[in-house]
């Protein structure tokens, strides 16, 4: 018996996207695959930010860095404000991406046979003191990539260029860029999608287009709430191929005695173990991918990146559930349990003497990547399903222009 080509293909694309649904752990309460919409779609949209108004005590330094003055921030009353930026949603069969251009950074990440949010989204916003360069850092929620040094660096304060990015193989994206004004380092974001894969993809383009070396640090800041209950739960689970979890070296972590070591066992690695707020890093990595995993609803999100490219990896949490003081440090909606944020970068730790180095005319470029899984079962089936899928998000191919 002989099957025509275009049939052998069709069972072919059918057993691919089936056997993915099955390693995603797409459930009988869900949509089926039937009720998903096919295809790759990119659209407009807008955000609505509501946050402390802050912008008044904000300007240009004489390098272009946006700097904040505390003195004349806290001049005026607080007063929660509204605005609304242009968004595009970059969405497939499996997950919703709203990006906002303009900042650099994702601010939703939804499973669509779910419908659940994975990200924390801060419903008002504040500003924070910070150790870089601008003095602050706003507490929006989402992903963020920043640079050149410390924590947060400039880039979250900074305008992007961007453009839409797209392909004849059922693939789309988003092209963002933004010159660093400390370095003069060219910072460019791309997040594309194909229609056959069920990860947002990420190119990260550090260019050197300076006649001196530079020295630079490049970090991917993830807040995350899995399971779209508006905060962290208790038993979300920080997955990660390590041996032992290790506390930085920091007088608040003293709280962290007997809550740590193996990966798989330590009582820290469930949120709501932690008593305070906390910065924690997992030794040695094994592989370039972390988990966060809502045990209460069956969701998480799976982040991959290229472990010899970016090695430096730190987890920081509120503590659970966080003080009322707490919680004023990066909300004004109470109450809030808040999100465990995860960091991945170039570098170990936030140190100057760490800093990598980019040669003139140099380009550093690597891929990382996110997808949002939903299963049910035993610990070690849930972590077998979440170590499937890294491995795939980790070999494939990639589809970025």
């Amino acid at each position: 018996m002989t099957i025509a080509v275009s049939t052998l293909k069709a069972m072919i694309l059918f057993r691919f996207k089936f056997s993915l649904f099955l390693l995603l752990g797409i459930t009988s309460g869900l949509l089926s695959a039937q009720e998903i919409e096919r295809g790759i779609r990119l659209r407009s949209s807008e955000v609505s930010l509501r946050y402390l108004e802050y912008e008044h005590a904000v300007s240009l330094d004489a390098s272009g860095v946006p700097k904040m003055d505390w003195k004349q921030y806290h001049s005026r009353p607080e007063k929660v404000i509204t605005r609304k930026v242009p968004s595009k949603i970059i969405e497939n069969e499996w997950f919703r991406a709203t990006v906002i251009p303009s900042m650099g950074r994702v601010h939703s990440f939804v499973h669509m046979p779910s419908g659940r949010e994975q990200l924390w989204i801060n419903p008002i916003a504040v500003p924070l003191g910070a150790n870089n360069d601008t003095g602050f850092w706003m507490t929006w929620g989402g992903i963020e990539h920043v640079m050149p040094r410390r924590e947060h660096g400039t880039s979250h304060a900074l305008s992007w260029e961007w453009k839409l990015v797209e392909n004849d193989g059922g693939t789309v994206g988003i092209r963002m860029s933004s010159v660093e004004p400390v370095t003069g380092l060219i910072h460019q974001i791309t997040y594309q999608a194909n229609e056959n894969q069920p990860f947002l993809e990420v190119s990260i383009r550090i260019t050197n287009l300076g006649k001196e070396s530079v020295r630079f640090s490049h970090w991917t800041t993830s807040t995350l709430a899995p399971g779209g209950q508006g905060d962290v739960t208790a038993k979300t689970e920080i997955i990660v191929p390590a041996e032992k979890f290790v506390p930085d070296d920091r007088d608040f972590n003293e709280w962290m005695t007997g809550m740590v070591g193996d990966v798989k066992t330590a009582p820290i690695r469930f949120v709501g173990a932690w008593k305070e707020i906390g910065d924690l890093m997992a030794s040695p990595l094994k592989r370039g991918y972390y988990a966060v995993f809502s045990h209460e609803t069956g969701d998480g999100l799976v982040r991959t990146f290229p472990l010899e490219v970016t090695p430096g990896f730190d987890i920081w949490g509120w503590g659970y559930p966080p003080s009322e003081q707490r919680q004023k440090e990066y909300t004004r909606a109470f109450p809030s349990l808040g999100y465990i944020e995860i960091w991945n970068g170039n570098v170990h730790g936030f140190k100057d003497h760490s800093l990598a180095i980019i040669e003139p005319g140099a380009i550093h470029e690597w891929i990382e990547r996110i997808a949002a899984i939903h299963t049910q079962g035993s610990d070690l089936l849930i972590r077998n399903k979440i170590d499937q899928l890294a491995e795939s998000m980790l070999t494939s191919s990639s589809n970025l222009n």
